[in-house]
C-alpha cells in the first residue's frame, strides 16, 4: 500500500526548499556569527578552499550513514511485513534509526 505524501507542483516544490534553505541559512549564519565573534566576509580565499573541503569530506560520511541508516529502515519495514518483529519493537528500532540526536560520545576503550 504506497501512501502520497504531499500533493503540490514543482513550482510550490521548488518555493518550500528555497524559502526554508533561505530561512535555515540565515539563521546558521547569524549563530555562527555570534558564536565564531568574526567578519566571514573577511577571509582569505585560501582559508575558504580549506574549510570547503573540510565541508566536502564530512558530506561524504554524513551521505556514507545517512543511505546505511535507510537501508536498516528498509530492512526494518521488509522484517514488519514478513512479521518477522513486533510492532512494539520495530517502533523502537525506527525511532532511534530517524532520530535527531548527534553521534555518540567516543568510548575511551581500545580494541587495539
Amino acid at each position: 500500500m504506497e501512501k502520497e505524501i504531499t500533493i503540490m507542483n514543482a513550482e510550490q516544490d521548488a518555493f518550500e526548499i528555497w524559502s526554508k534553505a533561505g530561512s535555515n541559512g540565515l539563521q546558521k549564519y547569524k549563530v555562527g556569527q555570534v558564536e565564531h565573534k568574526t567578519q566571514f566576509w573577511t577571509a582569505g580565499a585560501g582559508w575558504y578552499a580549506e574549510n570547503l573541503r573540510d565541508e566536502q569530506l564530512d558530506l561524504i560520511s554524513y551521505n556514507h550513514h545517512l543511505i546505511e541508516r535507510l537501508k536498516s529502515m528498509q530492512t526494518l519495514a521488509e522484517m514488519m511485513e514478513d512479521e518477522e518483529v513486533s510492532l512494539r519493537d520495530a517502533a523502537i528500532i525506527l525511532k532511534e534509526l530517524s532520530s535527531s540526536h548527534p553521534p555518540k560520545p567516543y568510548s575511551h576503550q581500545s580494541n587495539d
